[in-house]
């Protein structure tokens, strides 16, 4: 006689031992779907910022502690307070919707990244504090968390940070240049030898490895199961790793450019930043081992158990994959009301002035055509019939490429001081008439090693108008031209940027002057 055993429908029995039924996977598809909505956010930072790059690898590493943790998770219990649980998870929710409709007119936007990040967050908390209690919320919070690493800094703080270390970077570069012979003096993030000028990370891009090491030494302490402690200890040494082998990348591309000049840095960029970042990665391993602690030998197997289970938490599944498909839905009705262009959005172009005296393109370093990702663009060096020497770059982007997220960390005033200029002077965003087009401007004046140097800078957003001063005043990335953009439906449609500098004239005034003329000059419509 043979026997059976009845298995119930919505259920079955894994060889794990762990009950898997429907209302599971069904929570497990709509977790999928929700953090799939924060990927799409960051991924044109992971894709275009070669300093998140190491984005892409997060949702694995994190699904795999994930897995890691359920497998050995302990016994769940009824959640704590489930009433105000589930009003903070629908609450959390709730604030999707309009960070994606406001997301598609600003994908750069950082503060909506960290927002949708931590909506994604707090919904999954919320979850498992449902499904298991407090035992659980305890045991899975890191993986949960730990996803946090790959959202992108705020820009102020971002650079602050990054221009502080850069600059460290340069100072500590000097004196061990000049301890051991190699004449050297420091310009910001530039490093001036006798044979030119070296800059850090082309004074720009900042130390790319920071980040990347944080995410490595909160791996590494999981996978080893440091304490909280020793995973402190383990980041902070991530991070004076990062400086210590960024100096080292620094001194010897330095080294290189004093003895075979300038043009052998690139020979050896790339091999030496590979280099000593492993060696970076193998030092801090090598830290996580050396701080783990002995191995407990378990006295029973780990336990697996299904999440407790209710028609509650069955409907809350439900309800967030519904949510989720509306938000989508929403976000194709809002933004089909309008193309994105505005009746102002006039087309035009640059006429480089080749037949002016001594004018040569000015060649761009592969690593700015590669951070900037423009689809058209150059630069140039003339002199001028008044004897005024110029210089100017242009940058085209068509739609979807997300201009402001390159733009808006590349402006004089973040990019010229870096490199060792004084700003003297700098005027607010203005609205000025050239060849019928209103374009908006930002004039600066700098020190160049004692020669003043004027700049005029264009940032032109295809979605604006451009048709007041307080449209200019607002500018599509403070949060009031986003927040517009979003409420009149524009999507991002491509931009331009336009910057335009000479030497040689003290007076603000004459300055713009000279700018504005050259510019009617240059731009067409």
């Amino acid at each position: 006689m043979s026997h059976s055993t009845a298995v119930a429908p919505a259920q079955t029995a894994t060889r794990s031992g762990m009950i898997f039924h429907w209302p599971f996977a069904l929570a497990i598809v709509g977790f999928v779907f929700l953090w799939l909505e924060v990927i799409f956010q960051l991924q044109s930072e992971w894709s275009f910022n070669p300093q998140y790059s190491f984005g892409w690898t997060v949702p694995f590493l994190a699904a795999w502690i994930f897995y890691q943790r359920w497998i050995s998770g302990p016994t769940p219990e009824p959640p704590a307070w489930p009433g105000l649980t589930i009003t903070l998870t629908f609450l959390a929710a709730a604030i999707l919707f309009p960070s994606r409709i406001i997301a598609v007119a600003n994908p750069d936007w950082r503060l909506l990244s960290w927002t949708m990040a931590l909506v994604a967050a707090a919904v999954s908390l919320g979850a498992i504090n449902l499904a298991g209690g407090r035992v659980w919320l305890r045991h899975f919070v890191f993986p949960v968390l730990f996803f946090l690493v790959a959202v992108p800094w705020p820009v102020q703080f971002e650079q602050l940070i990054i221009q502080s270390l850069m600059r460290a970077d340069a100072a500590i570069t000097i004196q061990l240049l000049n301890l051991v012979g190699t004449l050297a003096v420091q310009h910001g993030n530039v490093i001036e030898l006798s044979t030119g000028q070296v800059g850090i990370d082309d004074a720009c891009t900042g130390v790319r490895s920071l980040q990347a090491t944080f995410m490595v030494a909160l791996f590494l302490g999981e996978f080893y199961r440091l304490t909280i402690a020793r995973r402190g200890l383990l980041v902070l040494a991530g991070a004076l790793l990062a400086f210590i082998c960024n100096i080292g990348r620094t001194f010897l591309l330095c080294q290189i450019a004093a003895g075979s000049g300038l043009n052998a840095i690139h020979r050896w960029h790339d091999p030496a930043g590979y280099t000593i970042l492993f060696i970076c990665l193998f030092v801090l391993w090598g830290l996580s081992i050396w701080l783990k602690c002995p191995a407990e030998v378990p006295t029973t197997p780990p336990q697996r158990h299904l999440a407790v289970s209710s028609p509650r938490n069955t409907i809350l599944a439900l309800a967030l994959i519904v949510w989720l498909g509306l938000i989508e839905i929403a976000v194709a009705v809002w933004y089909s009301k309008s193309s994105g262009l505005t009746n102002n959005n006039a087309q035009w172009f640059v006429v480089w002035p080749i037949n002016e005296l001594d004018y040569r393109p000015y060649p761009l370093p592969e690593e700015v055509s590669a951070l900037m990702r423009f689809n058209e663009g150059g630069a140039a060096t003339w002199r001028s019939s008044d004897d005024r020497n110029w210089m100017m770059y242009s940058f085209r982007w068509l739609p979807g490429r997300t201009a402001a997220l390159f733009v808006k960390n590349h402006r004089p005033d973040i990019c010229l001081p870096a490199s060792g200029l004084t700003m003297q002077s700098q005027s607010e965003i203005r609205l000025v008439r050239i060849n019928g087009l209103n374009l908006p401007l930002h004039f600066y004046r700098f020190d160049d090693n004692g020669h003043p140097l004027h700049v005029v800078y264009c940032y032109w957003d295809g979605r604006s108008s451009y048709d007041t001063n307080s449209a200019a005043a607002e500018e599509d990335w403070t949060m009031r031209g986003r927040l517009r953009s979003a409420r009149e439906g524009k999507r991002e449609v491509g931009a331009r940027m336009l910057e335009l500098a000479f030497w040689g004239e003290a007076d603000d005034g004459e300055g713009q002057a000279a700018l504005t003329h050259e510019l009617k000059q240059i731009v067409r419509r």
